[in-house]
């Protein structure tokens, strides 16, 4: 083999490798083009030994999201007539942020917009519900991602 022959040679495995990682990327960036997104809000539910909470989140991703509060007493029967507030924590950074209060939306839902989610990882959203004879607090847990 000739020193003209074993350049060519390494040139050609370079641009192999050069031309596969190319086609990974554009594989991966298609398919993350294309991968189904979710159809509708995320939801989780929790409960106090009062309450039960259906919290269902615009965009569990990075940035503002919309978030629909549903509460019902432990029969079923919707609290209308309630106070409610929702907090956006990040425990492994020690973020706690301000209670935004919820708008009644009738029917035992509330509503608040724009709930700040500004990074990725574990959140912990803690709802309470004021019924202004008592109040009843509880944490739902959430995963944020990119």
């Amino acid at each position: 083999m000739t020193g003209s022959e074993s350049v060519f040679r390494t040139t050609d495995r370079h641009l192999l490798l050069v031309g596969g990682a190319a086609i990974v990327i554009v594989f991966a960036t298609v398919a993350w083009l294309v991968w189904p997104s979710p159809s509708g809000p995320f939801v989780l539910k929790s409960g106090t030994t009062h309450h039960l909470v259906t919290v269902a989140i615009d965009n569990p991703r990075i940035g503002s999201t919309d978030i629909d509060i549903t509460v019902t007493d432990r029969s079923g029967a919707t609290k209308d007539h309630a106070a409610v507030w929702i907090q956006a924590n990040q425990p492994l950074m020690g973020y706690a942020g301000q209670p935004i209060a919820t708008v009644a939306a009738g029917s035992g839902r509330f509503h608040a917009a724009a709930v700040p989610l500004m990074m990725t990882g574990p959140w912990e959203l803690r709802v309470s519900i004021d019924e202004h004879d008592s109040v009843d607090d509880l944490a739902v847990p959430l995963w944020i991602g990119g």
